[in-house]
């Protein structure tokens, strides 16, 4: 799941670091203003730089400085992207085990000096280890703030909710204890927020209600529980959604059926029960679903075939019975579609030949009966064109004992795991 997503991000992120480069030189002419020179060396001075990443910090002119952008126009320090420019392969243990990753850190506290930067629009002190002051909420001209992998085992702080033209917050992989703070809810102009990989363990905030330009969401891998509040499902704008990986309970809100910009929906590993809603179906826009590995029952609403653009499904490990609706033929961009693990029965309906684009195809652990000839097209239908891994297993079904599968013109892969054939 993500890809998609990601990319939307990314063109996010490119979006908004394009504006500031119209804006943004170190050919210009101006040169730095001496007073914000002073506070970045103060900030320098609080910090530990083993690899030596500030070792260009010298001289007059600090818009020429690796990681600091000057306004071309008036010489204001605009931006501050001091990223760990290693990848942090492990996530938030890399630190742990990839000593040039360690060695690049910068470490200490961020000096209050940075309040002389009073101009500064995006700040990316990620990848670090930092201990933010409370001072970090006065810089009221701040619209990005990535602070993620570089804050650990700490709280949000709630002088972050000053940030009143905050756009971008990301405060991922930081281990971040305790509740979502309500104060959040004051940063009404974020449109990406990421919360996940931290330690959050009560429910989740009704204030993140209040946050009415929200496009992307990422709570997952957290330990958040109870339901989701109903009112979430008045954030119209919301494309990415992601909450899984924590212990949320209860079912899929009716009132989700509004966030009908959605493209991406994971609340897979979780505790939700309950049917599927029909509403759900108002998703036209979906290419991710995952609701695997919760406690869901009933059937697949038939409304869901409205769902046109989605790309994958997953819907395995949950307790959904009955049979596959015909409308899930309507689904043909599908490439990935598992409906393993679950209950349900009776034969697949002929409209699966329709999902001409499918390369991944899990139907296995139910109870599925019928010919395979005869419920999915002999032999598959268009499926056989670009399917490249089967599995049907320990179901009811006849028809073959093995199917050879084209994955290209001149590639071949065989059928996996196909035991349980009668």
């Amino acid at each position: 799941m993500g890809t998609t997503s990601s990319v939307l991000v990314m063109l996010f992120a490119l979006f908004f670091i394009e504006r500031l480069e119209f804006i943004c030189s170190t050919n210009s002419n101006v040169s730095c203003i001496a007073s914000e020179r002073e506070a970045l060396m103060t900030f320098k001075g609080n910090l530990t730089d083993e690899a030596n990443r500030l070792s260009s910090w010298v001289g007059k002119d600090c818009c020429t400085w690796k990681g600091v952008c000057c306004s071309n126009k008036t010489g204001r320090v605009v931006k501050l992207d001091l990223r760990n420019p290693i990848p942090a392969t492990y996530g938030p243990f890399t630190a742990y085990f990839d000593p040039i990753f360690k060695m690049n850190e910068l470490s200490g506290q961020v000096s209050p000096s940075l309040l002389g930067l009073n101009h500064l629009h995006y700040l990316d002190l990620s990848m670090n280890n930092m201990q933010i002051s409370n001072s970090l909420g006065s810089l009221k001209s701040l619209r990005y703030l990535d602070l993620s992998g570089s804050i650990f085992n700490a709280k949000i702080p709630h002088h972050l909710s000053n940030l009143s033209r905050l756009q971008y917050l990301n405060l991922s992989n930081n281990f971040l204890r305790g509740p979502i703070p309500n104060t959040l809810g004051r940063l009404t102009s974020l449109t990406i927020l990421d919360l996940s990989s931290n330690n959050f363990n009560d429910s989740m905030s009704y204030s993140l209600c209040n946050l009415s330009s929200l496009v992307h969401i990422d709570l997952s891998h957290n330990s958040l529980r109870g339901a989701i509040p109903h009112c979430l499902g008045n954030l119209a704008s919301l494309s990415i959604l992601r909450l899984n990986y924590n212990q949320l309970q209860g079912p899929i809100l009716s009132e989700m059926g509004n966030m009908t910009q959605l493209i991406e929906l994971d609340l897979s590993l979780n505790a939700f029960q309950g049917p599927i809603p029909s509403e759900m179906g108002n998703m036209t826009q979906l290419k991710e679903l995952d609701l695997s590995q919760n406690q869901f029952e009933g059937s697949i609403p038939s409304e869901m075939g409205n769902m046109t653009q989605l790309k994958v499904l997953h819907l395995s490990r949950n307790q959904f019975e009955g049979p596959i609706p015909s409308e899930m033929g309507n689904m043909t961009q599908l490439t990935e579609l598992d409906l393993s693990w679950n209950a349900f029965a009776c034969e697949i309906p002929n409209s699966m030949r329709n999902l001409c684009n499918l390369r991944v195809l899990d139907l296995s652990n139910n109870m599925f009966t019928g010919k395979l000839s005869t419920s999915i097209g002999s032999p598959f239908g268009c499926i056989h064109n670009s399917l490249a891994d089967l599995s049907l297993s320990f179901n009811k079904l006849s028809g073959g004992s093995y199917i050879q599968l084209e994955k290209g013109p001149s590639e071949e892969a065989a059928l996996r795991s196909c035991y349980g054939f009668s």
